[in-house]
């Protein structure tokens, strides 16, 4: 029998596992790396966000009063407000006592975006 020697030149070392203190600062450093080098995407996420959790905008056009109008009194409390926007003509029934709002953020309508979609 023969002995060979084997000799292993210019392998990289084998690497070891890494903690879970560098792995969090690594994430940490990789977020604020993105914040910083990609604001558009920044600012993107943003109006997503505002657009989902508080709605688009629209303008309040037509109302019905809860009680007859007599000449050209104010309505004090109505039965719906019609706002037109982005989302078309959506009609709201606010609470009793509040009056329609001139601009007001609706928010999105789910079951009408599904509608659409199917």
């Amino acid at each position: 029998m023969s002995k060979f020697e084997v000799k292993v030149v210019g392998g990289t070392p084998t690497k070891r596992p890494e903690g879970a203190i560098k792995r969090l600062r690594r994430r940490i450093c990789g977020t604020i790396k993105a914040v910083l080098l990609r604001p558009r995407m920044i600012v993107l996420t943003g109006i997503a966000g505002f657009l989902v959790f508080v709605g688009t905008p629209h303008v309040g056009w037509d109302y019905q009063c809860r009680h007859p109008m007599r000449g050209f009194g104010s309505c004090n409390s109505v039965a719906w407000c019609a706002y037109y926007g982005i989302q078309g003509r959506r009609e709201e029934r606010p609470a009793h006592g509040e009056r329609c709002k001139l601009v007001t953020f609706l928010p999105l309508d789910f079951n009408k975006l599904i509608e659409g979609v199917l």
